[in-house]
């Protein structure tokens, strides 16, 4: 998949979205070209997706970026991420005041997408949080701002994840 001309805030249209490294690809251009907010609603971090070095790095460098850089994880089930050493997971606990990682409040917690949404206007969403059929969009003001309010109110009801603290021994 070519990304190359896709710029955040400007290429119009859908990306259909069938397998895990599509997935990834558009997450990784997404967040390489984010500016102020990354948002994740998310089943278990789906490895395949988003626990790549080239990811996080991607990550890392977004919430470095300037003091408003927000970077906000739901994750609804975190054994399977912990297990695993998701790099994600090793990240946050690193970046812990830039990158925060939730629980859904109980009445979200049977939500099943999984949705990124970046800077309020770039997108991806599967409507199973276990297949890759999904659409993306790196224009979308109107479904960009959906998700992303969709997110915070998530959000908002949300409690830190408390399975993922380093033990400072």
């Amino acid at each position: 998949m070519h990304l190359d001309n896709y710029t955040l805030g400007q290429s119009e249209g859908n990306i259909e979205l069938t397998t895990a490294k599509e997935n990834h690809d558009v997450a990784l251009e997404l967040v390489r070209q984010a500016r102020r907010e990354v948002y994740l609603a998310t089943w278990d971090l789906d490895a395949p997706v988003f626990s790549h070095q080239d990811f996080t790095e991607a990550l890392s460098r977004f919430v470095r970026s300037s003091r408003r850089a927000q970077a906000h994880i739901l994750l609804q089930t975190p054994d399977k991420a912990i297990k695993q050493g998701h790099r994600v997971i090793t990240l946050a606990q690193r970046l812990s005041s830039h990158l925060r990682i939730h629980q859904p409040a109980p009445e979200h917690r049977d939500y099943v997408e999984t949705f990124m949404v970046v800077d309020g206007i770039g997108y991806i969403k599967r409507m199973q949080a276990d297949r890759y059929e999904g659409i993306a969009s790196f224009k979308a003001q109107i479904t960009g701002r959906d998700l992303r309010d969709l997110f915070l109110i998530m959000w908002e009801r949300s409690a830190p994840e408390t399975q993922l603290r380093r033990l400072q021994i």
